[in-house]
């Protein structure tokens, strides 16, 4: 794929989430994984250009519940479904809570 072809397949993949809203994390994987097959997470976004997953997904009516950087955030689905976004990586859950409860190394 050429460069061109790259962006252009990155912005149509944010134009679907926002025209079609997916109400939850595996409508929002469907759309995702037509771009760019999962790395670490359930699905996979990488940052990094003018437009974002972010905005996109406050387009199609999530919330963005918590943020520590554009690279890592929590957003609330219309369904009331939580995700966390990690550098591109996108988990189910919240990062606070799973971070909370997987704790580091055990004492």
């Amino acid at each position: 794929m050429s460069l061109d072809g790259y962006w252009d397949a990155y912005e149509r993949t944010l134009r679907r989430i926002v025209d079609e809203k997916p109400a939850n994390l595996a409508e929002l994987k469907a759309i995702l994984d037509s771009f760019s097959s999962p790395s670490s997470g359930a699905a996979f976004f990488p940052g990094g250009a003018d437009n974002t997953l972010w905005e996109a997904l406050t387009e199609a009516d999530w919330q963005i519940t918590w943020s520590q950087a554009d690279y890592l955030w929590d957003a609330r689905s219309p369904s009331g479904e939580y995700i966390h976004y990690v550098e591109g990586d996108v988990y189910p859950g919240r990062y606070e809570q799973e971070r909370r409860y997987t704790g580091g190394a055990p004492s």
